[in-house]
């Protein structure tokens, strides 16, 4: 069931830790399937392939020869370096 909540909705469309990690490597640059896979230890073909068939649904990914962020997947970046710089105070 989809939540309405503003945190719940954002949540709901990136997914997991793997879609979130795809952005991450999208945020540096735009990638290929296999450079997706090279950037994301233990992400699969098959586990990529149905990340970024979400990523894309949702309106964060465009997909291409280079799979890279739409303006709205871009946004992500202050969102992702502060829960980087969270998780990495975690963890010290």
């Amino acid at each position: 069931m989809r939540q309405f909540h503003a945190l719940a909705a954002g949540l709901d469309a990136l997914g997991d830790m793997w879609s979130v990690l795809v952005v991450r490597e999208l945020l540096v640059a735009p990638a290929t399937e296999d450079e997706l896979l090279a950037g994301v230890p233990g992400l699969d073909r098959e586990l990529l392939a149905a990340r970024l068939e979400s990523l894309c649904a949702n309106g964060v990914v465009e997909p291409g020869r280079e799979y890279r962020l739409t303006r709205l997947g871009r946004g992500l970046r202050e969102p992702l370096l502060a829960l980087a710089g969270w998780g990495r105070a975690q963890h010290r």
